[in-house]
């Protein structure tokens, strides 16, 4: 997020609050979120008789932070893309057939 992006929300923000933003600001990835939602649901279950459309919400919204978490990031992908890349050049290298002074050909 951008600093201006960040002033945008930041004015709706008391000091105790832009402290948690900023603490927020730092977590990468959605590990957490995930945790908290499926505590919830649970807690909705073992309450006994929950609304149907209120654990019926909870459980897409599970569903859509774990699609989330599973997707690729563009700098991950790159870095997949990367790795392949270098593997493949390196079993290549290791194939390629050697000529008779012992350098690949």
């Amino acid at each position: 997020m951008t600093d201006d992006h960040r002033a945008f929300y930041e004015f709706a923000l008391d000091a105790a609050d832009r402290e948690a933003f900023e603490d927020a600001h730092q977590v990468d990835g959605l590990d957490d979120e995930v945790a908290l939602l499926r505590l919830q649901v649970r807690r909705l279950i073992e309450d006994g008789d929950p609304d149907p459309k209120v654990l019926q919400s909870g459980i897409r919204l599970l569903i859509q932070a774990l699609t989330a978490q599973h997707r690729l990031s563009g700098a991950q992908a790159e870095g997949l893309g990367d790795a392949a890349a270098n593997l493949l050049e390196q079993f290549a290298a290791l194939t390629a057939p050697l000529d008779t002074t012992g350098d690949a050909a």
